[in-house]
């Protein structure tokens, strides 16, 4: 059985306008202290899936249902993701975790 994540369709595309909205924005893999992840599915080249550490179930995941946005995704650290195709993901993380 497969759950739902809240999706945030952001409807500015630039850099600049992501980390106003996000204000903090990493791109590197794998980063501490994810927040949320930004999935570019402004074209249709490639999909993530979101799945469970520990038991490997199906959350979510970002496909050709969302063509045409970027999608946040608020994270969580008992989660994993598997990209398929051509997909670019941003990882949104906080400064400090104090």
């Amino acid at each position: 059985m497969s759950k739902t994540v809240r999706k945030i369709r952001a409807t500015n595309h630039t850099d600049e306008d992501i980390i106003e909205e996000c204000k903090a924005e990493v791109f590197h893999i794998p980063p501490q202290g994810t927040v949320a992840i930004v999935v570019d599915a402004t074209c249709k080249r490639g999909a993530i899936r979101i799945f469970e550490k520990g038991s490997g179930e199906f959350i979510d995941g970002v496909g050709t249902e969302e063509e045409g946005h970027l999608v946040i995704i608020p994270w969580n650290e008992s989660w994993r993701l598997r990209a398929s195709g051509v997909v670019t993901v941003g990882y949104i993380k906080t400064n400090s975790l104090v």
